[in-house]
């Protein structure tokens, strides 16, 4: 049932990378795996309970050239989109 936070529209992933659980690098390293196999333009969602990723996620995209094009955290879960700018 909705409690009545709001909830903005998420980008729709081509690839999710679980990464719940893990605690750095491991969120950063499997986005990095998961962003070399994507296509050229493809959307890849990474979801952790890492906090670090809130500032690890950034400085990767900012380090990599790939775009964050959506970021929302929630209960202890952060998301991060990201667009595969390059090969």
């Amino acid at each position: 049932m909705p409690d009545g936070r709001y909830t903005p529209p998420l980008p729709r992933a081509d690839v999710v990378v679980d990464a719940v659980g893990l605690v750095c690098p491991g969120p950063i390293v499997l986005l990095a795996k998961a962003v070399k196999a994507a296509q050229l333009g493809q959307v890849i969602e990474v979801v952790a309970t890492d906090a670090g990723i809130l500032a690890d996620a950034p400085a990767w995209a900012n380090r990599t050239g790939h775009a964050i094009i959506g970021a929302y955290s929630d209960d202890g879960r952060h998301r991060f989109w990201f667009r595969k700018a390059h090969d």
